[in-house]
């Protein structure tokens, strides 16, 4: 979808949840379109303070507000003839989306405390991890700012949704954490990969190279990264291997020795079981079926033969 839309000037809307990578796919379609050997510039709008959002973006003239001491230009400003790549920009200021709307759709700007028009030709691409519609519907993003944008949307998934890329992540950001700290890494155990291949990755492409990260800075030279030096909570996958007890201490957590609960267990659990009377239950119930047959009742129990004549006279002397 992005090679598609390189070659026009269609906003681009990416979705995707943190760390996935938006603002490196932002770079790619920067770089297939014609605007390759002009400015991209990346501006995370959550961490400009709202007060200063419209002059980052659209520039200032002097004397605008205390501390403009001089003018500058703004993002918009610096990206023409190129693109600029919006990240969170769910976090924009009402003022600052209104500005924002009207630059799209004249192609023209003023800086904050100027009255000079100047034209611009960006082409934007913008990236949020949070719901626009929900943002749209609680008054926290303008419908018109958001129907603008959204002509071209691009979700992009997850890393345990395209588990594939993981073994070509992994040898992209060794290659680049072995340059960096001057070390020669020739790969990762088998246990380590298989462990990065079953791992749910709340932290998606960012979590990953911290770990390779990680693995490369505990790794001596020649030697593979093994699971303990990427992450040592991968030994398990899916349950961490240790627990916090009241008293602050770190202990190995059982929980990871059983399976998950099974949820008509749970409910059982919850419903004041109490396990001899659904054990008499069950056999009678099997009794039953089987017109009181021991051993075919035993069958449907999964026991051989003693082991429920046995409680059977469990049952009977119980009652």
């Amino acid at each position: 979808m992005l090679q598609k839309a390189a070659d026009n000037n269609v906003s681009v809307l990416l979705q995707g949840e943190t760390g996935v990578g938006k603002e490196v796919f932002a770079r790619s379609l920067h770089l297939h379109s014609r605007r390759k050997d002009k400015p991209f510039i990346a501006i995370n709008c959550a961490c400009i303070p709202p007060d200063l959002i419209e002059a980052e973006l659209f520039g200032v003239e002097k004397g605008a507000f205390t501390g403009a001491h001089t003018s500058r230009e703004g993002k918009f400003e610096r990206a023409n003839s190129g693109t600029l790549f919006l990240d969170e920009m769910v976090e924009l200021s009402p003022r600052a989306q209104a500005t924002l709307l009207r630059v799209l759709q004249e192609g023209e700007l003023e800086r904050v405390g100027g009255t000079e028009t100047r034209k611009v030709d960006v082409r934007l691409i913008v990236a949020t991890n949070e719901d626009l519609e929900e943002a749209v519907r609680t008054g926290k993003f303008r419908a018109d700012l958001y129907y603008r944008l959204n002509v071209y949307p691009v979700h992009i998934p997850t890393l345990r949704e395209r588990r594939d890329d993981i073994p070509l992540l992994v040898e992209h950001f060794l290659k680049k954490f072995q340059a960096q700290y001057q070390k020669k890494i020739p790969g990762i155990s088998d246990k380590a990969r298989q462990a990065l291949m079953e791992y749910n990755w709340p932290g998606n492409i960012r979590e990953l190279e911290n770990m390779v990260e990680r693995g490369i800075i505990l790794t001596d030279n020649n030697q593979l990264i093994d699971l303990e030096s990427l992450c040592p909570a991968l030994e398990k996958p899916e349950e961490p291997d240790v627990e916090i007890t009241q008293g602050g201490h770190l202990k190995e957590s059982q929980s990871h020795h059983f399976s998950k609960p099974d949820p008509k267990c749970e409910a059982m659990l919850e419903d004041g079981f109490e396990f001899g009377d659904f054990e008499r239950r069950l056999i009678c119930t099997a009794m039953y079926k089987s017109d009181g047959n021991v051993s075919q009742a035993a069958r449907l129990l999964g026991l051989t033969r003693a082991q429920l004549a046995y409680r059977l006279e469990k049952v009977a002397s119980d009652s």
